[in-house]
């Protein structure tokens, strides 16, 4: 069984990381629905971005993908968070904030792909609460790829299986990523990041 540990990041924003968070299983069940999804991925424009170079990747929105969620290993992984108790009580451990948690009603979740000179420069999401989740092909095939909250000037290095929550508020960056070697474009070895949006309706 998976050892999760828990790190609680109280000032100067309140935010959690929690590494070693999915199974093995759930990794691999997640890494078979990834494999298929990979070269159906396209550029997306962002919301309210000032250009479009403002961001360099490609992604694919999972809840318009699929009219049945059930159909989806990662949706059904990533709905495992919902029933957490332990990660619930060390956000309220983390901040006040999170008791907006319980009041949430609708989720939006999408895979985000980086590959070699990818990026995302400074923005914020159209929620209350993000949810960031980071998996890749090991051995590991790029280096970069860090997320920077930039108000705060603070790096949080990526870890494979660490999950990340934070008030969608924050605004935030993805260093570019650099392939070590020179691979097919949508090769699956770069950089997965499935993100999570709960909001209001």
């Amino acid at each position: 069984m998976n050892k999760k540990e828990y790190v609680i990041h109280q000032k100067p924003i309140p935010y959690m990381l929690v590494k070693n968070y999915f199974s093995e299983d759930d990794i691999e069940h997640m890494f078979r629905e990834l494999k298929f999804l990979t070269p159906k991925m396209e550029f997306q424009d962002g919301t309210n971005l000032p250009t479009k170079d403002h961001k360099k990747n490609v992604q694919i929105n999972l809840d318009k993908l699929y009219e049945n969620r059930d159909t989806s290993n990662i949706l059904n992984v990533m709905n495992k968070i919902y029933n957490d108790g332990e990660l619930i009580s060390n956000l309220e451990i983390a901040s006040w904030f999170y008791e907006v948690w319980g009041y949430t009603n609708n989720d939006n979740t999408f895979v985000a792909y980086y590959e070699n000179t990818d990026y995302y420069k400074t923005h914020r999401d159209i929620a209350v609460i993000s949810m960031m989740y980071w998996l890749w092909e090991e051995p590991k095939s790029f280096t970069g790829g860090n997320l920077h909250l930039t108000d705060y000037d603070i790096e949080i290095p990526i870890e494979r299986n660490q999950l990340m929550i934070m008030p969608s508020s924050t605004r935030h960056a993805v260093d570019p990523v650099k392939m070590i070697k020179q691979t097919d474009k949508l090769s699956g070895m770069g950089r997965y990041c499935i993100v999570r949006f709960l909001k209001l309706k």
